[in-house]
């Protein structure tokens, strides 16, 4: 059974590629251009993995990840941030997030990382 990963990005093209790499390495992808999207189907959410933008245009992704991270239903479901503003990963601790990767990332990198959280 293939691994679900929801992808939270705004960038059409940075979305794309990620669904492409994932896709071709098993994951089925969701993926979800805003902050609104992404909390609507929460409820419905039968997920693996998540990957998370940190900007988006109506809202945050660190805040996302806090809300992830604190349901009793999904409080388990690995986190991947990413963003362009490397120093955010010295903030990891404050938002929980299980890994944090930075724009622009490495390919080969990404999909470790994102095999990684599957464990």
């Amino acid at each position: 059974m293939k691994k679900k990963v929801w992808v939270v990005e705004d960038d059409p093209d940075i979305a794309e590629v990620i669904s492409f790499l994932l896709t071709d390495e098993g994951y089925e992808v969701a993926l979800f251009p805003d902050a609104n999207s992404f909390k609507r189907s929460l409820s419905d959410a039968k997920v693996d993995i998540m990957v998370m933008d940190v900007m988006l245009p109506d809202g945050n992704g660190i805040e996302l990840c806090q809300d992830v991270k604190s349901s009793p239903v999904l409080g388990h479901v690995p986190v991947l941030m990413m963003s362009a503003n490397t120093g955010l990963a010295d903030l990891n601790g404050y938002y929980r997030a299980d890994d944090f990767i930075a724009k622009p990332f490495d390919i080969q990198d990404f999909v470790k990382r994102v095999r990684r959280l599957e464990s």
